[in-house]
């Protein structure tokens, strides 16, 4: 019964569609409550009806039953005086359907105990009185149901049901045949209500749409008065138009506006001529150009052609007039305000959106971007990423390759990119090869699917006419707010989550924490310190021996550079030397090394030989290396046969003829060569047979389970097999245990270097003039 209560105050309103009108439904609902007058003396005789009935029977029940109704009565009263002092034009379905429950909460129960009293009335007593009173009352109230809530059909029906269901039931089970007839009747009485209230209620809203369609045909009318104005107003350029006579006819806002014309001067009939006087009176535009214009205006009459002037104000603005001919003899003048157009041309020659090599934003637009990002995150805390990417070894293509093979990498690497983004990301190319990425509404996941995949497509080679290229990305990623409330910051935290991507070995991405800003104050720290100690003479060298698994002699000592900082202890090279590499201090210290290396193996006073290991930055200034190590042996009187140089594989990635002939070059003087750490790059066997390696040093990452991992004692095997027939050393590196030493040796090594045979050493603490042979 609840449930079907609560339907019927509904109205069938649980679920209104997209198109439900909601303004009708305020209406109806409106309607309830428009005629408080009828309800007052409608509650009155509601509380009079079962007080009547009391005063005549003297039964107690009526008594109560008037008390009820009473405060049933004050109830609905006190709800439709809230309403009515509201405004609710602008109520919502959820606000209408409130008060249209209460309405209809009220009224159900104000006719449900009058419908009871009348039930009791009848069925309960033998009082004529009581009777005539009930029956009366219900009917009539039941009727006025009919005319005031016709906008409710279904209200009106429940009421109806509640009113006069009882009453018949009343009437049927009274002893009074007559009485019994009379019942019956009521439920064609309810009929015929319930039908009078669909008819009224159809007829209330055809009267709706009747005054919807009168609204709209007035609407249209009003906006059909408007729409010349409203066209003329909201054009860009200033419109006026004279008649045959040279009167205003029509103008618009913008005309007005750009001469500076008053209201008095727009209306229609306004002669040219007041205009004009106008204009040079406040010195808008001098007279002379006033006269130009009216000639042009007469001359257009005249001709019936289109013609234009421009012409520049006092103020400074420039106007590009066009006059065309218009009906009746009349004209039509055009004025366009050119000043800001003409000035954004001069800006859009200078600096461009968009990048000309890659099409990507450039560093402007970027900056535009992030700005409105961090604007978006400040009104909808929409959060976003930025992901800073760079290529890995784009330097050396761009200088060995050269910058047309650099520009094509460049091109390619922003259509990979753009390839792994989504539709309303941006990607901008900041500058050289840094490209940089806002992710908007991207959760962690996502920004990491996003980077892996720049990552992935960036690990595929590049294949630019004859050359095959090598470029990997490296990722940096900061999320903001959580990593910078500015651009700036958040900027500044990619590039610092950047270099921790490269130092972690690169081709790979990392998020920004804060760690990582302590970190990169203690590296700028380092640098300042370092290039202290390089100006100071503070670096030295340690030297550790490579021997002869044969002899057990020694046969060179390979020179690793040490830092002793003054209050930080030693520091470790992996932790200076790519300081070094990144801040251009390598190529100082790799020279230096040279010098000392051979100085101090001179001192030595046998053949035993000195290694140096070169860093790829050197080989970017060829004549210098080339340079360097003449002087070092010159200097030193050292056997250039004793001095081998040690490279890795990132060196020789690229075909390049420059390396291949500062090698050549050196090789011709007697420097040996060696490929240091093989295995732990790329690993091309071509290497071996393309450059002229005196040595090969297998890396100690094969060395610490030679004597259980099949694969390192295949590896090694295969290495050691392929050198010999190339005449070329094999240096085993990492040997710390006898075990290890006679594994290396039984797969062909004749070198090996570790923990075994020596620790690196400054040379004071080795006697120079010390025998060869290692116990």
């Amino acid at each position: 019964m609840a449930e079907a209560l609560r339907r019927s105050a509904d109205g069938g309103l649980s679920d209104p569609g997209k198109d439900f009108d909601l303004p009708g439904y305020r209406l109806l609902v409106s309607s309830l409550f428009s005629s408080p007058a009828s309800i007052v003396p409608g509650g009155i005789a509601g509380i009079l009806t079962p007080y009547l009935c009391w005063l005549s029977s003297d039964k107690q029940l009526f008594l109560n039953l008037t008390v009820l109704v009473a405060l049933i009565v004050s109830l609905r009263l006190m709800t439709v005086i809230s309403y009515r002092r509201k405004d609710h034009s602008e109520d919502g379905l959820r606000a209408t359907r409130r008060w249209d429950r209460e309405y209809f909460f009220g009224a159900t129960a104000f006719s449900a105990v009058l419908g009871y009293s009348c039930y009791a009335a009848l069925a309960l007593t033998d009082d004529a009185a009581a009777h005539i009173t009930s029956v009366a009352s219900t009917i009539a109230l039941a009727s006025g149901y009919v005319s005031r809530n016709a906008g409710r059909p279904k209200f009106v029906a429940v009421q109806i049901l509640t009113f006069c269901i009882p009453m018949a039931v009343g009437l049927i089970q009274a002893h009074n045949v007559y009485y019994q007839y009379i019942g019956y009747f009521a439920f064609l009485y309810v009929a015929a209500n319930i039908a009078i209230t669909n008819s009224l209620h159809r007829n209330l809203l055809a009267l709706s749409d009747a005054t919807k369609q009168s609204k709209a045909l007035a609407s249209a009318l009003h906006s059909q008065n408007l729409t010349l104005d409203a066209a003329l107003n909201t054009m860009i350029h200033g419109l006026a138009m004279f008649d045959r006579d040279l009167k205003l006819a029509v103008s618009n806002a913008p005309y007005r506006a750009l001469y500076g014309i008053p209201e008095t001067l727009a209306l229609p009939g306004t002669p040219l001529t007041a205009i004009a006087r106008f204009l040079i009176e406040r010195q808008i535009i001098d007279a002379e150009q006033v006269r130009d214009v009216r000639g042009a205006l007469v001359a257009v009459q005249d001709m019936q052609q289109t013609m234009s002037r421009e012409l520049q104000t006092r103020g400074g603005r420039v106007l590009i007039i066009t006059i065309a001919p218009a009906a009746e003899g009349g004209v039509l003048m055009l004025t366009e305000d050119a000043t800001e157009r003409k000035a954004t041309e001069a800006r859009i020659e200078q600096m461009a959106r968009f990048d000309e090599l890659t099409g990507l934003a450039n560093r402007f637009e970027f900056n535009n971007h992030i700005t409105e990002a961090f604007g978006r995150l400040e009104r909808t805390g929409e959060a976003f990423a930025l992901l800073y990417v760079d290529l890995d070894g784009f330097k050396q293509v761009n200088d060995n390759l050269g910058h047309d093979i650099g520009d094509r990498v460049l091109s390619e690497t922003a259509s990979r990119l753009k390839s792994t983004i989504r539709g309303g990301d941006l990607l901008a190319r900041f500058g050289g090869d840094e490209f940089l990425l806002i992710l908007p509404s991207a959760s962690h996941a996502v920004v990491t699917s996003i980077a892996q995949r720049m990552i992935d497509v960036m690990s595929k080679v590049f294949h630019l006419d004859t050359k095959t290229v090598y470029v990997t990305a490296s990722v940096g990623i900061a999320m903001a707010p959580h990593d910078g409330a500015t651009p700036v910051d958040l900027l500044r935290h990619a590039d610092t989550a950047l270099y921790k991507a490269k130092a972690a070995g690169r081709n790979t991405l990392t998020f920004f924490n804060p760690a990582m800003a302590e970190e990169m104050l203690d590296r700028h720290e380092i640098e300042v310190d370092l290039r202290k100690a390089c100006d100071d003479g503070a670096l030295e060298l340690y030297y550790q021996p490579i021997i002869d698994l044969k002899t057990h002699e020694i046969v060179t000592r390979e020179a690793l550079m040490r830092w002793h900082h003054p209050t930080r202890g030693m520091i470790p090279p992996g932790v200076f030397i790519p300081i070094a590499e990144q801040s251009g201090l390598i190529a100082a210290m790799g020279n230096w090394a040279i010098r000392q290396a051979c100085k101090d193996a001179a001192q030595w006073g046998n053949e035993i030989g000195v290694s140096v290991n070169i860093s790829p930055l050197q080989f970017r200034e060829p004549r210098r290396i080339v340079e360097t190590v003449k002087d070092a042996l010159i200097a030193s009187h050292l056997g250039s046969h004793r001095l081998t140089l040690e490279v890795t594989e990132s060196l020789l990635i690229e075909d390049n003829k420059s390396t291949l002939a500062v090698i050549d070059e050196l090789r011709a003087l007697g420097v040996r060569f060696a490929l240091d750490d093989f295995g732990t790059g790329y690993s091309s066997l071509a290497y071996l047979s393309t450059y002229p390696f005196a040595q090969v040093k297998i890396d100690q990452s094969f060395t610490r389970n030679v004597h259980t991992n099949e694969a390192s004692k295949a590896i090694i095997e295969a290495v050691c097999q392929l050198a010999r027939r190339l005449s070329m050393n094999v240096v085993v590196e990492g040997i710390e245990t006898e075990q290890q030493r006679i594994a290396v040796q039984l797969l062909g090594a004749q070198r090996a270097q570790g923990y075994l045979f020596g620790r690196p050493e400054p040379l004071s603490a080795f006697s120079p003039d010390k025998g060869r042979k290692i116990a």
